[in-house]
């Protein structure tokens, strides 16, 4: 099985055209995301930049610091931008950034790919005190009509999202976090079966842990049950769930004082 960093250099010159579900994610995020002056921004998944240039553009800051996995989608990104960025080619796991030096710490669909929960705690280590975090991540529901049809079929398989409550228990479990959370659904539209799941090769987001190999009546009949469930006469459906979450980091003489208003 290829790693998830080759799905995503594989799909940096089709991400920006078939990313539109990131798209309104980020967008979504972005609304929350209040207009201040941050010192030091750290983003987690910066891509092509769908949260990272409209971001520059209504808050201030002293230093923005991009990560990806994605080597090609950095460099890319670099290119677009029109100001002074830092660029680190890195995986969320393991954080090139020292602890307590975050102001501001974004990150928009991509911390679902986290392999275990340590590190989860680990990325809110990097926060100072006072410093705000903003998350969007896909939970479960995300594609659960492709879970259907493969289920009915035997073909295919999707990558095994955590729920919300994982992250928020680990969330709980930190007495100087503070933060609100809620889930939201978007919908979207396909010509066909084939296209999703084009879209989703396009994005890098056909990553599974367990790759299954399947013949033309497998997947002829996944088709065929994924139209008649979720398609009519103008195509087909697909689901994604986002957890977003809005917090910030206190020190303990602060507990219970409403800072994230």
């Amino acid at each position: 099985m290829k790693p998830l960093k080759f799905y995503f250099e594989k799909a940096s010159n089709t991400y920006g055209q078939s990313g539109y579900i990131q798209k309104k994610v980020a967008i979504h995020l972005l609304d929350m995301i209040a207009h201040d002056f941050y010192e030091t921004v750290v983003e987690i998944g910066s891509g092509l930049g769908f949260v990272t240039i409209p971001l520059i553009k209504k808050i201030s800051f002293n230093r923005y610091i991009n990560i990806d996995i994605s080597f090609r989608m950095l460099k890319k990104l670099k290119d677009s931008l029109k100001m002074s960025c830092f660029y680190l080619n890195a995986e969320a796991e393991n954080l090139p950034i020292k602890p307590y030096s975050v102001n501001l710490l974004i990150s928009s669909s991509t911390l679902h790919w986290l392999e275990n929960r340590r590190s989860f705690l680990d990325i809110l280590s990097v926060l100072r005190e006072g410093a705000k975090f903003y998350f969007s991540i896909f939970v479960p529901n995300t594609l659960y009509e492709i879970k259907v049809a493969s289920k009915l079929s035997g073909f295919g398989s999707l990558y095994n999202l955590k729920p919300s409550y994982s992250y928020l228990n680990l969330l709980d479990s930190i007495p100087t976090i503070k933060y609100k959370f809620y889930t939201k659904q978007f919908i979207a539209k396909y010509p066909t079966v084939t296209d999703l799941l084009y879209c989703l090769k396009r994005t890098g987001t056909n990553f599974t842990e367990n790759k299954k190999f399947s013949g033309k009546n497998s997947f002829k009949r996944f088709c065929e049950v994924y139209e008649k469930h979720f398609g009519n006469e103008k195509g087909v459906k697909a689901t994604y769930e986002v957890l977003f979450i809005e917090g910030q980091k206190i020190s303990l003489a602060h507990q219970g004082l409403p800072l994230i208003p």
